[in-house]
């Protein structure tokens, strides 16, 4: 599939800018959950769930969005909750 083939099937572009899936969730995902794509996966899958950047806060809000759907990203906001009553 040529690249402009896959854009116009699969992505859009958000508020920022930055091309997002059309779908939630991906439609790579096989039905146990697991990549169909996983060795040519994009950079943004690879990094998921994000949450080791430098700067964090400039992706707070996608973060916090991720509690929801990410149970290790939940877990990683519930330690922060305890350093900031501290």
């Amino acid at each position: 599939m040529k690249n402009s083939e896959f854009v116009a099937q699969y992505l859009h572009r958000d508020e920022d800018g930055e091309f997002v899936l059309n779908s939630s969730p991906c439609p790579f995902l096989n039905e146990d959950n697991t990549c169909l794509v996983y060795e040519e996966r994009p950079k943004a899958c690879k990094e998921y769930p994000h949450t080791n950047r430098k700067n964090m806060h400039g992706i707070l809000n996608l973060t916090l969005q991720n509690t929801l759907i990410c149970p290790a990203v939940f877990e990683i906001f519930k330690d922060f909750e305890k350093d900031f009553r501290k």
